[in-house]
């Protein structure tokens, strides 16, 4: 069985990890903090401190971090990727940024000798424990193939969309709709709440209809905590990630001489929420606190 390390055990990582572990890959693990590992390592998995002993110990390396600094930790600093010996060696890269830099982060693997495979993934935690993620690739497609035995353990649908950077920009379209989804939603609850219309049985309405997302249903207890002010810090994607893939949807309209209003329009909901120190709750709680504390 193919040695596979893990870059980043945050609520994705983690999950993936566990997937892995249960699939009985030999899984290595490094992340900046041990105790966020501390689940995978009691289940088989391996520490590392540093990401070039990890390399060192695997042939395959998935990476899923939350932002660029902590990309740049992992491939740029004295430890990273960037001053390893790749060859033979694959690294999957798994984290949303953007276009640009995806591409950046491909060209450094390539001029260490190694291969570079574009992934972000669609899907929450409990997809990706239950190997049911999407995943949007971009690379060498004969390289993909060959990883096909991880990617049916891992996903119930992987697409190869072209050179580095399609897998990217495919991401960003598919979190388009749905995160500026909840201020839309909020919207409409605003109006139901300004005519007298009860919250929670406007909300009831509005998920029994096509009013309502794909998952939708599965966020009205966020809604409602959010309007009754007893939210809990729980979430699968949080309002400070939803910024962060808002603004890398402006960032490629802007490149591109383009503009996206609705992306705009949204973001103003996210920073007043942020402004309230809601970083950490779940991206629909807007949804609840657009009708009642935003005006």
């Amino acid at each position: 069985m193919k040695k596979i390390g893990l870059c980043g055990t945050g609520k994705m990582g983690k999950a993936i990890g566990a997937r892995l572990i249960e699939k009985e890959y030999d899984l290595s693990i490094w992340n900046r903090t041990k105790s966020n590992s501390e689940d995978l390592i009691k289940s088989g998995g391996k520490f590392f401190k540093k990401v070039s002993e990890l390399v060192d110990e695997t042939d395959i390396i998935i990476v899923i971090l939350g932002n660029d600094d902590a990309l740049k930790n992992v491939y740029e600093t004295e430890n990273g990727l960037k001053f390893c010996d790749l060859k033979n060696k694959i690294i999957i890269e798994m984290s949303t940024t953007s276009v640009n830099y995806m591409k950046e982060l491909s060209n450094l693997i390539l001029s260490q000798n190694g291969s570079f495979i574009e992934c972000p993934v669609g899907g929450s935690t409990k997809p990706a424990k239950d190997g049911q993620l999407l995943g949007l690739m971009g690379g060498n497609k004969n390289e993909i193939d060959s990883l096909d035995f991880l990617f049916k353990d891992l996903f119930r649908r992987y697409e190869y969309l072209g050179e580095i950077g399609s897998g990217t920009a495919m991401k960003l379209a598919i979190n388009l709709p749905l995160l500026v989804y909840w201020q839309s939603l909020g919207e409409a609850l605003k109006l139901t709440n300004q005519n007298g219309i009860q919250f929670e049985k406007a909300l009831d309405i509005m998920i029994d209809t096509s009013g309502a997302c794909k998952v939708a249903h599965l966020k009205t207890g966020t809604i409602l905590k959010a309007y009754n002010n007893s939210l809990d810090g729980s979430s699968t994607f949080d309002l400070e990630s939803s910024l962060k893939d808002m603004k890398l949807m402006q960032d490629d309209a802007v490149k591109h001489n383009n503009n996206l209003s609705i992306v705009s329009a949204a973001i103003k909901y996210i920073e007043k929420g942020l402004d309230q120190n809601f970083h950490n709750e779940d991206a629909a709680c807007t949804s609840g606190l657009i009708p009642k504390n935003f005006n």
